[in-house]
């Protein structure tokens, strides 16, 4: 019964990197440099975040993750230090959800990329946006800015943009 359901899969935005840590990231800033962009980096919580996403112009989610993968593999020892020792590294990737006319959403991530992200011992986490087309959720889309629509004390370091 339910293999005959059409699914309608969620449209890809983008795949934002979360990291957290107890030291300082700013060295790991530099050196990613122009590949990645800098939605957020500074403390938030007594913690030391940087949360960025790619900067190249991949489209699709495999891609996207996949090109962030090897921005990490091919960091300084020093850099890679700073990522290994990193209580939180989540590839958390945005969707807009489309349930008006379906009544589920699907989609996937091959093996090959699941086991990059692992090796980088980096979590997976999924957001889901309503599809709604109202001022707000365009705002959210736009700046990427959602994880900080909830906590007033958190500022924007450059902007990003959800695609």
């Amino acid at each position: 019964m339910f293999a005959c359901l059409r699914m309608k899969p969620p449209y890809f935005l983008n795949v934002d990197l979360d990291i957290e840590s107890k030291s300082s990231l700013r060295s790991l800033v530099r050196e990613l440099g122009k590949r990645v962009t800098v939605m957020f980096s500074g403390r938030m919580n007594g913690r030391y975040c940087l949360f960025v996403e790619s900067a190249g112009s991949e489209r699709h989610q495999d891609a996207t993750i996949k090109a962030l993968c090897a921005l990490i593999e091919g960091l300084s020892p020093s850099s890679r230090q700073l990522w290994d020792a990193a209580h939180r590294k989540e590839f958390d990737l945005g969707y807009e959800s489309r349930f008006s006319s379906q009544r589920a959403n699907r989609f996937r991530i091959l093996p090959d990329t699941l086991r990059r992200v692992a090796e980088l011992r980096a979590s997976v986490a999924v957001t889901l946006y309503s599809e709604r087309r109202g001022e707000a959720n365009k705002t959210v889309q736009r700046t990427g800015a959602s994880r900080f629509a909830q906590k007033p004390n958190r500022t924007l370091g450059t902007a990003g943009s959800r695609r």
